[in-house]
């Protein structure tokens, strides 16, 4: 059997209690000959990828997927400005300037989250005019860190599974589709470099967002993929795995 690692922030490891992603759909595709593990966590950058190399290798996978880039490349409020330390301490934490994914079925829980993610969007509005934005990972670093991270993988003899980040809103996300492309053109430069899979995941997801729309692959936040768009990750991933896995590498 064959052991597949997920790495990622909170589109691979989901969302909610529940944690909804496309682990399962990914092993269901794979079939028995496979073992998939998430070893994804929200809010996290190439840099944790990094830090827990040693829990990785200790799991010994034969496929490694990396699914970074999503929130190093993000172009997000300031938070280094004067604005930022006077906005209530609750939307200081990390995740809360950005919109909420889902609402709830109750409705006044729903009033209430609406409210709160309109409360979201203006303190956002004031930092990006006053303060302008902030972007966690750099080019260089990111660069540099994804390439180190692939360099020890593949001298452990994990297959490296490098994946582009997926396809956002960027009226919501406001420069970060530019930054998206400049990242996805690093991840398949070092892929390339390195002799490691690609698999563009931006360029699946836009075209069926332009096609059926963002409600079809994505919730309300247009960044956190649903089930239809995790249906076309774990579809698009499991195909290269088992092609590879067919050519023997």
């Amino acid at each position: 059997m064959k052991k597949i690692i997920l790495l990622g922030d909170s589109i691979t490891q989901g969302l909610g209690s529940k944690k909804i992603n496309f682990t399962q759909a990914l092993q269901d595709r794979l079939g028995s000959s496979f073992c998939v593990e998430n070893m994804a966590l929200t809010g996290t950058t190439i840099l944790y990828a990094k830090q827990i190399l040693d829990k990785i290798m200790a799991q010994k996978p034969d496929y490694v997927v990396i699914l970074y880039g999503n929130v190093d490349a993000q172009i997000r409020p300031n938070r280094k400005g004067t604005i930022f330390p006077h906005i209530p301490g609750r939307f200081q934490k990390n995740g809360m300037l950005m919109p909420r994914p889902f609402y709830s079925h109750s409705i006044l829980k729903k009033i209430g989250q609406k409210i709160d993610n309109s409360l979201r969007r203006f303190f956002s509005f004031l930092i990006y005019k006053f303060d302008g934005a902030e972007q966690w990972v750099g080019k260089e670093l990111f660069q540099e860190t994804y390439g180190f991270v692939c360099r020890q993988l593949l001298m452990r003899e994990c297959q490296v599974v490098a994946c582009s980040t997926v396809f956002i809103d960027d009226a919501v996300f406001p420069g970060s589709l530019k930054q998206y492309k400049i990242f996805n053109s690093e991840i398949s430069a070092i892929a390339v470099k390195y002799h490691c899979m690609f698999v563009d995941l931006y360029s699946p997801l836009e075209k069926g967002v332009k096609k059926s729309g963002w409600e079809a692959y994505y919730n309300y936040d247009h960044f956190h993929p649903k089930e239809g768009g995790y249906k076309l990750i774990s579809d698009i991933l499991a195909q290269q795995i088992l092609c590879a896995s067919t050519s023997g590498r």
